[in-house]
């Protein structure tokens, strides 16, 4: 069995495009960074992220260049014929979440969160209350449920 799920994150190259079918659903469509290497050898690819649906119509207004985004998704390779006849192909991202990042300029984007309850911290050398002993590589400091799978 294949799981296919990929995870990016990064700040919009430029605003959000919508579309929309044939049968009237909406497509909305941008790009983030992904960086490959390190130092002098560092590349910069961008890959298109996609979302569908009514999700997809409420988007073009907050994302707009510069914004910092996550988005988790199916990886697949999108490919078509152009007008001169050559194949084309291009991976894309189909979103299925997508969360927005601490990033200043986007003040539209509070208003898709929702409003959070103040949290008590936990002082600065002890591990949170709620942290499981019985998951030996879990890192301190990020709580775990108790239910989920994980792969090593």
């Amino acid at each position: 069995m294949a799981i296919n799920t990929i995870t990016a994150s990064g700040n919009l190259g430029k605003d959000c495009e919508q579309r929309w079918t044939p049968n009237g659903k909406a497509v909305a469509s941008f790009s983030l960074p992904v960086k490959q290497g390190y130092g002098e050898h560092e590349k910069v690819s961008w890959v298109i992220c996609k979302m569908f649906g009514t999700k997809a119509e409420k988007l073009p207004e907050y994302l707009t260049k510069g914004t910092k985004v996550t988005v988790t998704g199916e990886f697949v390779m999108e490919e078509w014929t152009n007008q001169s006849g050559e194949k084309k192909s291009a991976p894309v991202i189909i979103v299925n979440q997508l969360d927005f990042g601490g990033n200043s300029n986007q003040a539209g984007s509070q208003n898709l969160r929702k409003p959070q309850q103040p949290q008590q911290q936990a002082p600065q050398n002890e591990p949170p209350m709620d942290f499981s002993d019985d998951i030996p590589f879990a890192p301190i400091g990020l709580p775990y449920p108790r239910h989920a799978i994980y792969v090593i």
